[in-house]
Formats: C-alpha cells, structure tokens, sequence
C-alpha cells in the first residue's frame, strides 16, 4: 500500500467515472442504491437502537460500494452481494469500531454546532408553523440555511478523516488507528484533488435542482412532480456512491 501522486484536475475525474457507470448500468446501480437506503430506512425505524445501528454499518457501506465500483471497473454489473463482502469479511469488527466512533464525533460537532448557533431548534418550529407570515418565513429560511452551512463546515473535517478508511481496513486488515491515520494522510496529501471532487459533486447537484424545478414550473406537474425528481435524485446519488472507489483508489495504491 502508498500513496499516489495526484492533481487537482484528477477530482473531476474521479466524479466522471461516477457518472459513467451510471451511464453503463442505470437501472441497476439505481436499483442497487434504492434497495440499500431502504434497508436503513427499516433498520432506521427500529425502536431505541435504530440510528445507532445504521451509523455502525455507514463505513461498512462505504467499503460495499467500494467493491461494486471495482467490480464495475472490471466490466461486472452491481450485484447486492457486492455491496455485503465487506460485512462478511476479517475487517468486520474494525468497520463497525469506525461506524461507532464516527457516529460519536458527528455528535459532538453537532453538539458544537447547537452551541454556536442555538436558533436552529426555534428555526425549524417556525418553519412548520403554516401560519407564519411570508416575511417571518424568508427570516426562517435564511437562518435555517446558514445553520446547515455551519453544521456541515463542522462536519467536513469529520468525513474527510474517515473518507479513505473502511477500505483500508478492508484491503489491509489494517486495525482502526492505523486506518484513520492512513486515511487522514491520503485526504491530506490529495486535499487538492478532493475538493475539487466534491464541489463538482455539489455543482452537479446544485445544477439537476435547477433543472428539474424550472422542469416541474414548466410543464405545470406541482406535487405531481415527485414522479420525475425521485428518479433523478435516486441516480444522482447512485452515481455518487459508484465514484468513491475511483476517488479512494486514486488515492491509494492497495496493489503495491
């Protein structure tokens, strides 16, 4: 295992390669993604441990959809039993250490976040009061995004520590310290080529919003218009999963 070497420009083609096995198997990386999120929904719903057991199996995940884009990358089609081999495998105690202990630090900064910003409770009761003027509901709004925008700063440091490793400790067996060090160090060597990866994830996103509200206005479809946003925001994210192993093995070199 080391480090590649890498630039800035490879951030967007490790989001490419995302959207290009999207184009290879739409319906069943879609359909893959949809039967993943439902799952966690339903374990979501579990009374009392639910959110912690979902938070557990988030790296596992990671690494599942991992090996489906190295599957991909080898010509196969996205399978559920690809997404699970992690789950089945050495790494399995070290995955779930990482899901309990990146759950923990999200609370915390979360913690830091109501801290900084301890409008955001009141915010979101004002934002479901139906009866709230139009311009207490624009102050609403604003003060709900600035509380995301500051809740998700305090998060990124958190995701790019963890982003390299449940794969490292998948393909190395390595143990949990040893994976968040490896992990951190790559996120720090490739910075450039990470964020250029995520804001051409974020300016994908903002620009499919776009289009599809000015599709929805057009053609007049209102709620109905459900039935055309769901599909694209289920590939969309399909494409975003399929791109982490290009965006983590652009990073590491496991062949070495």
């Amino acid at each position: 295992m080391k480090l590649r070497q890498t630039t800035p420009r490879d951030g967007l083609r490790w989001m490419l390669a995302g959207v290009s096995r999207l184009r290879a198997a739409p319906m069943a990386l879609t359909g893959l993604f949809a039967a993943a999120m439902f799952t966690l929904s339903l374990l979501l719903g579990l009374p009392g441990l639910g959110g912690l057991l979902v938070a557990a199996l988030m790296p596992a995940l990671t690494a599942g959809w991992h090996e489906v884009g190295r599957a991909m990358q080898s010509g196969e089609m996205p399978r559920l039993t690809q997404l699970l081999v992690p789950l089945r495998g050495p790494a399995r105690p070290t995955l779930l250490g990482l899901g309990l202990l990146h759950a923990f630090g999200a609370w915390m900064l979360l913690a830091l976040g109501d801290l900084l910003d301890p409008g955001m409770a009141e915010a979101w009761e004002a934002f479901h009061d139906s009866e709230a003027a139009s311009d207490a509901m624009l102050a609403t709004v604003a003060t709900l995004q600035q509380g995301m925008v500051l809740r998700a700063a305090l998060l990124i440091p958190l995701v790019l520590l963890f982003w390299h490793a449940p794969v490292v400790a998948t393909r190395t067996q390595a143990g949990l310290a040893k994976s968040l060090f490896v992990s951190a160090t790559a996120t720090l060597r490739h910075l450039g080529a990470m964020v250029v990866y995520g804001l051409c994830w974020i300016g994908a996103d903002l620009l499919l919003s776009a289009v599809l509200a000015a599709l929805v206005t057009l053609l007049g479809l209102g709620p109905a218009g459900m039935v055309l946003v769901m599909p694209a925001a289920l590939m969309f994210s399909a494409a975003f999963y399929a791109s982490l192993q290009a965006s983590i093995d652009g990073c590491i070199d496991f062949e070495d």
